[in-house]
C-alpha cells in the first residue's frame, strides 16, 4: 500500500437541523490526484473546510503523513502544507492580482515596507507558469472575469509551499482550452510530489485526470475506487443512489417568431454585437475565457455602461438603462457569480426567492403569507432545493443549492426572456439533469432562454442555435444542424469568421 498523505477517520459534523457529516473515512495517497465527488449537499465542502481549519469537527481524527493533527484554524492547516481553492472565490476585488496572491505574506524590503517590485516579479512568474502571461500583476481584480479570478486563486495556492492542494470546482468557469491548461498544471504538480484533492461535477475531467475516486452521499462515505476500474454508470449510481440515463434528456423545441432583437451593443468589452432570440428557443452563447459572453448580457441589461442602437421585445422597441427596467420588461438574468451578484447570503432561502416579487405578495403593508409560502414551497420542490427549512440562511447551503435558489427567484417572476449564465456551475449530475428538463419546460411555455456555458457538450446538446464570441465580438452564428465541436472552436479561436 502506498504511503498516505492524508487520513481522516470517523469525522462527524452537525449543523442546526442537519447532520452534515456522519462517520466519514477519507484516505489520500501521497502524490496522487484524488477525486472527491457527490451530489449537492453530500458534505464534500464541509469535509474540506474541516481539513482547512475553517470548521471544527464534532468527532473524528485527522492524520497528515501518518501523524495525528488538530486543525485549530486556517493558519495551522497552512503550516501543515494544506492549501484550498474554494468553490466560492475569496478575492479582495479592490486589490490587485499581485496583492491578492501574496496577501498575508507580502515580501518586504524592511520591517515596515512591502517589496512591490519583488511581489510583481514573483506574480509574473506564477502567471507565466499557468500560461496566463496576458494578465498584468498590477491589474485590479475587480476588472477580471470570474474565470480569470479563478486563475488568480490558483496562483495564490501555488505561491505557498504546499503538500496537499484541494481544488473545489476549479474548472467551473473555464472553457475547454483553459481546462486543458489547468490539467497540465495539475500533472506538473503531481510530478513534483504534490497531493491533489479534486472536487468536480464534471465527470469527464475526473476520468481524465484522477487516479482514484471517493464518493460521498448525504453526509456519508460511500466508497473509494480506482478510476480506471470504475464504469461511468456505476459511478453515477454511487453518487445518486439511483440510475441516471441520458443526462441530456430527449427533447423537441419549436422556436417561433423573433422575441428579442438586440442591435449594435457596445461597451468596454463588447464591440458591435447584435443577435436575435426566438420564442421557445434555447439560444447558446459560447466563447473561451474572456471572450465577452457575460459582458454582452451585462451590457444588454444596463449593468455595465454601454450603448445600444435598439432593443426590440415582442415587436416593441424598449429602453433598458438598468436591471430593474429589464426585469419589468420580463428580461431576467441568473448571473455567473451567484455569491456576489445573485443572492443575499445572510438572508433566508424564502426571502431570496420572493425578493423580485415583493410587490405581488405584499398588499399595502401586509404580507400575503399564504401566497408567499405557497410560492416558495412550489418552486423549492420543483428544483429540489436541499435545505433544513426555507427559513435557513442561504449562506449555509451548498454551492449547488445556492445556484438553485438563484434560478428559483427569477422563475417566480414568469419571465419572457431568461438569461442563464453558467447555470450548472458547481451542480451535480443529477441536479444538472433536473435543470435541463426545467429549461425545456420553460421554453415549451414560449419563454426564450439564453444559455451561456463554458461546457461545450452542454451548449451542443441543449441549444437550438449558438452564437460564438471572441475578444468581445460575435464571430459566428451556428444553426442546430450545423453544430459541431470543430465549427464552434474554429469561431472561438479565430479559424473562420461569419
Amino acid at each position: 500500500m502506498s504511503e498516505l498523505a492524508l487520513r481522516m477517520v470517523g469525522v462527524n459534523k452537525v449543523f442546526p437541523g442537519v447532520k452534515a457529516l456522519d462517520d466519514i473515512h477519507f484516505e489520500v495517497e501521497k502524490g496522487e490526484i484524488h477525486a472527491l465527488i457527490g451530489e449537492n449537499g453530500a458534505g464534500k465542502s464541509t469535509l474540506i473546510k474541516i481539513l482547512a481549519g475553517i470548521y471544527q469537527p464534532d468527532g473524528g481524527e485527522i492524520f497528515i503523513d501518518g501523524k495525528p493533527v488538530k486543525m485549530d484554524n486556517v493558519i495551522t492547516a497552512r503550516a501543515h502544507g494544506i492549501s484550498v481553492i474554494h468553490q466560492e472565490l475569496s478575492l479582495a476585488k479592490n486589490m490587485t492580482v499581485a496583492e491578492n496572491i501574496f496577501m498575508g505574506k507580502f515580501p518586504s524590503k524592511s520591517k515596515y515596507f512591502v517589496d512591490d517590485s519583488a511581489m510583481l516579479e514573483e506574480t509574473a512568474k506564477l502567471l507565466k507558469l499557468i500560461g496566463m502571461e496576458e494578465l498584468q500583476p498590477d491589474t485590479p481584480v475587480s476588472r477580471l472575469s470570474v474565470a480569470q479570478q479563478q486563475m488568480v486563486e490558483i496562483c495564490r495556492s501555488l505561491s505557498e509551499e504546499i503538500k496537499i492542494l484541494v481544488m473545489d470546482e476549479p474548472t467551473a468557469s473555464l472553457a475547454t482550452a483553459e481546462v486543458e491548461r489547468l490539467m497540465d498544471i495539475m500533472r506538473m504538480l503531481k510530478k513534483k510530489g504534490v497531493t491533489i484533492i479534486f472536487i468536480s461535477h464534471k465527470l469527464n475531467e475526473i476520468f481524465e485526470i484522477c487516479d482514484r475516486i471517493t464518493v460521498m452521499r448525504d453526509g456519508q462515505y460511500i466508497g473509494t475506487r480506482v478510476t480506471k476500474e470504475l464504469p461511468y454508470e456505476e459511478l453515477i449510481n454511487m453518487m445518486v443512489g439511483r440510475d441516471i440515463q441520458n443526462v441530456y434528456p430527449p427533447h423537441k423545441t419549436n422556436p417561433g417568431e423573433v422575441l428579442l432583437e438586440a442591435n449594435h451593443i457596445n461597451s468596454d468589452r463588447v464591440f458591435d454585437a447584435s443577435f436575435k432570440l426566438r420564442k421557445g428557443e434555447v439560444l447558446g452563447f459560447y466563447g473561451l475565457m474572456g471572450a465577452g459572453r457575460s459582458e454582452l448580457m451585462r451590457a444588454l441589461l444596463g449593468i455595465d455602461k454601454s450603448t445600444k442602437e435598439s432593443v426590440i421585445l415582442d415587436g416593441k422597441k424598449i429602453v433598458i438603462n438598468n436591471p430593474t427596467e429589464a426585469t419589468k420588461e420580463g428580461i431576467v438574468l441568473a448571473p455567473e457569480d451567484r455569491k456576489y451578484e445573485g443572492l443575499i447570503l445572510k438572508q433566508t432561502v424564502g426571502f431570496n426567492i420572493t425578493l423580485p416579487i415583493l410587490s405581488k405578495i405584499i398588499k399595502g403593508i401586509k404580507l400575503d403569507k399564504k401566497l408567499n409560502d405557497e410560492t416558495i414551497e412550489n418552486i423549492g420542490k420543483r428544483l429540489r432545493i436541499k435545505t433544513p427549512s426555507y427559513d435557513a440562511k442561504v449562506v449555509n447551503l451548498s454551492g449547488g443549492n445556492q445556484q438553485k435558489v438563484v434560478l428559483a427567484k427569477w422563475l417566480v417572476t414568469n419571465p419572457k426572456v431568461l438569461i442563464l449564465d453558467e447555470p450548472t456551475r458547481g451542480i451535480d449530475v443529477g441536479a444538472k439533469q433536473e435543470i435541463y428538463k426545467l429549461i425545456y419546460e420553460i421554453v415549451e411555455m414560449g419563454v426564450g432562454v439564453i444559455l451561456i456555458s463554458s461546457e461545450m457538450p452542454e451548449v451542443m446538446n441543449l441549444c437550438d442555435r449558438i452564437y460564438v464570441l471572441r475578444e468581445g465580438k460575435i464571430t459566428g452564428e451556428i444553426a442546430k444542424d450545423e453544430i459541431t465541436e470543430q465549427t464552434i472552436m474554429q469561431y472561438a479561436i479565430g479559424g473562420i469568421e461569419s
